[in-house]
């Protein structure tokens, strides 16, 4: 079995473009009484269609880090650049795919693909053309007039993705999108979804609890410390078997079993 040895923690620069930058990052919150320091000088890059997963202790911030990528909150130090711009609110740039599908049970499956489109005053036409391409490109296609009510928990979530998709992001930030489904389920649509984000090239950024769910599907694994957070390592993932490996057979792959172990240590550790 292959020994994997974390990496020091320090963030190497990238091959590509940096799509996505932390710098010195830090976040507090105030009350009357005392202030809580969440973050500490989070440092970052993310290159343009890399995908990220993040994971640490409970409690330590790692969705914080989604909200601030996403601009629905601002640091208190540091800052955070999208294309080397600021972030300064929300963007529509950034698509959030939450825990849960939040379909509307009164509109069909493409009545809710359009949703984010019209929030956004999207041409309605091309979003209503671009949600149907994907649909049938995704294995939807016969599904477009059904309900929220008569599709599993699966199709569910599929739609989640497809509707955020048709807003066009450049970036995608998942919160543990596969953790209110059984473990088949669970399976499979991670397949689904690593294959869907693959070919659209998105910037992809999973928080995760699931250590098997975040080896087998990012470039790189970002490990964080209890709070104050920050980055401890970062662990970028490569099989001697190629890049092209599907989920399901990187949890077969030779090198698995060591990145496994490597970032178990860490978080036992906090």
């Amino acid at each position: 079995m292959a020994r994997i040895e974390p990496s020091d923690g320090i963030d190497r620069p990238l091959s590509a473009p940096a799509h996505i930058v932390m710098e010195g990052v830090g976040l507090s919150y105030f009350t009357l009484q005392q202030e809580t320091e969440a973050l500490r000088d989070v440092c970052f890059e993310i290159a343009r269609g890399e995908f990220i997963s993040i994971v640490g202790p409970s409690g330590c911030g790692k969705s914080t880090l989604l909200s601030l990528i996403s601009g629905m909150l601002t640091p208190t130090q540091g800052s955070v650049r999208i294309d080397g711009e600021e972030v300064s609110g929300t963007s529509s740039k950034v698509g959030y795919m939450l825990q849960h599908d939040h379909l509307f049970e009164w509109r069909d499956v493409l009545g809710n693909l359009t949703v984010g489109a019209e929030i956004r005053r999207m041409d309605r036409k091309k979003a209503r053309a671009k949600a149907e391409t994907l649909l049938e490109r995704y294995g939807l296609g016969g599904f477009a007039g059904y309900l929220p009510s008569q599709l599993s928990g699966g199709m569910k979530q599929r739609v989640a993705l497809i509707r955020t998709l048709v807003a066009e992001p450049d970036i995608l930030l998942l919160d543990e999108p596969f953790s209110a489904l059984d473990y088949q389920t669970r399976l499979t649509l991670q397949e689904e979804v690593f294959r869907i984000i693959k070919d659209q090239g998105t910037t992809a950024v999973l928080v995760t609890h699931d250590l098997s769910e975040a080896i087998s599907m990012a470039d790189r694994v970002m490990v964080m410390s209890s709070r104050p957070s920050t980055i401890r390592s970062v662990h970028p993932i490569t099989f001697e078997e190629g890049s092209h490996l599907s989920p399901w057979d990187r949890r077969q792959a030779g090198r698995y079993n060591g990145y496994f172990n490597a970032i178990w240590k860490e978080l036992e550790q906090r």
